[in-house]
């Protein structure tokens, strides 16, 4: 068998030939790396625990946007539908492009278009929308405008036919994040009404009542006519 002679400063070292050179000459560093094994997946009880965690929070997700789904359509009764559709045609009528982008924001969930998902949208018992909305029911095809301090204010579908029909710049100018409403000072409710009904719509006036105690209180409303 042939060997390789190392010489070194104090002695010689014989190698057989088929061991290589190079081993002798490899750094600390190259053999540490040598014996590297990847580490082991973890085990499996532990997969499954994170997979059931992140169910249950998916499911809990799923949970609430159902319940929010389920508030918003238990707001419109299967008597209103004809309502909605009867609204919805003339709504096709309409031409002003400011009327137009604020037609687009509507929802037919329920018979004010509101959508609850947008600014100033909530249906919540006991806001204003919910009131106008009780009002509505009584009479779902007449423009309702309510007496909101100096100003009656219409909202949802009742707010594009006052842009489209009286010349009313909608409130908040055309800001999509926000529920179509729109009004007329106090002083100029009689040429608003001439508008609406020289177009063939009847108007019903919600008026407000202030009550006996300080001024933040909750107003009462009624229908005047």
């Amino acid at each position: 068998m042939m060997y390789y002679w190392l010489a070194t400063r104090n002695v010689a070292v014989s190698l057989p030939k088929w061991r290589s050179l190079a081993f002798l000459f490899r750094s600390p560093t190259a053999r540490k790396f040598s014996s590297f094994r990847p580490p082991l997946p973890p085990p499996r009880h532990q997969l499954e625990q994170v997979y059931c965690l992140n169910g249950q929070k998916n499911l809990k997700r799923t949970t609430r946007a159902t319940k929010k789904f389920k508030v918003v359509n238990n707001v419109l009764d299967d008597k209103d539908l004809s309502h909605i559709m009867w609204w919805k045609e003339r709504l096709q009528q309409c031409r002003k492009p400011s009327t137009i982008q604020l037609v687009k924001r509507l929802i037919y969930a329920n018979l004010l278009g509101l959508d609850v998902s947008l600014k100033n949208g909530s249906l919540k018992e006991g806001n204003l929308n919910w009131e106008i909305l009780q009002f509505k029911s009584q009479f779902p095809r007449e423009i309702l405008l309510c007496r909101v301090g100096d100003f009656y204010e219409a909202i949802g579908i009742d707010a594009c036919f006052l842009v489209e029909y009286a010349g009313l710049n909608p409130f908040g100018g055309q800001r999509v994040d926000s529920i179509p409403r729109a009004g007329c000072p106090v002083v100029n409710l009689r040429q608003t009404l001439d508008d609406l009904t020289r177009h063939g719509y009847s108007v019903c006036i919600v008026e407000e009542v202030q009550g006996p105690t300080h001024a933040r209180s909750r107003k009462g409303r009624f229908i005047s006519g």
